[in-house]
């Protein structure tokens, strides 16, 4: 993959020799922002517009990555809490509590309950 990457740079190093070396008395006029620039070569034209291209994506990528640390800051915070809960979980002392009373007094299932009627009809 390496070979790919670096064939691919050196052509397009070549390609970028090439239009300067052809294009290096060729000179613009710019309107920016209502100013004029007058007689600018192209080469300045295309190396500011790289590095205005460079500095956004340098800005945008350096913001998503601070979101990044900050969320993984986050993450980790709430791990090490988690893990104390479960730390502090596990030495707790085992201890045997009675039943609650009410617990202890229902009565068993399908014994002491009322009997309901039978249904009209129904024989006894």
């Amino acid at each position: 993959m390496w070979v790919v990457k670096g064939l691919f740079f050196l052509i397009l190093l070549f390609v970028l020799v090439w239009f300067f070396a052809a294009n290096g008395d060729q000179s613009v006029d710019l309107n920016v922002f209502g100013r004029s620039y007058l007689g600018i070569n192209v080469y300045w034209v295309v190396a500011v517009c790289y590095l205005l291209g460079f500095a956004t994506s340098f800005v945008l990528a350096a913001l998503r990555e601070l979101r990044f640390h900050r969320e993984i800051g986050q993450l980790r915070k709430a791990v090490k809490a988690k893990d104390r809960e479960i730390a502090d979980l596990r030495t707790l002392p085992l201890r045997d509590e009675p039943a609650p009373r009410a617990a202890r007094e229902t009565p068993p299932r399908g014994r002491g309950l009322p009997r309901s009627e039978p249904p009209e009809g129904a024989a006894p």
